[in-house]
């Protein structure tokens, strides 16, 4: 039976975690969200997720990384484990309406996340066997 857990050792916390991340330059995007990768060693995969205030307030904002970190906890079986995942939402939220961004489904976040998560593995094993 699959375990679905997201301990604190599943999360990037730190200000370098992030930054490494975001220096290793391998990013996927759809309409809702921008997820950037980078290979980690400890052969587990961690998550991080961030949403701009400019995307509405903040039980909106909430409620989209809850929606977010519950796809990486129910997904996380599923995706390569030796990676860490920064999911930023796009910035094309603050466009829409509160009411629109409140119909975004932990289904729709999730069903992006594994796409975007599967393109990210294919385009690192294209960039390292150059």
């Amino acid at each position: 039976m699959a375990r679905y857990k997201f301990p604190k050792s599943a999360k990037l916390a730190s200000k370098s975690d992030f930054r490494t991340v975001f220096d290793y330059k391998l990013f996927i995007k759809n309409d809702l969200m921008t997820l950037y990768m980078a290979p980690n060693d400890s052969g587990k995969a961690r998550f991080a997720v961030s949403i701009s205030a400019k995307a509405g307030p903040a039980v909106i904002r909430n409620r989209l990384k809850r929606l977010a970190r519950e796809a990486f906890r129910l997904s996380q079986n599923d995706i390569n484990n030796g990676f860490d995942y920064l999911v930023l939402f796009s910035s094309s939220l603050s466009k829409m309406e509160n009411s629109d961004i409140k119909k975004i489904t932990l289904n729709q976040i999730r069903q992006g996340f594994m796409t975007l998560a599967e393109k990210g593995c294919r385009l690192f094993e294209k960039r390292n066997n150059k």
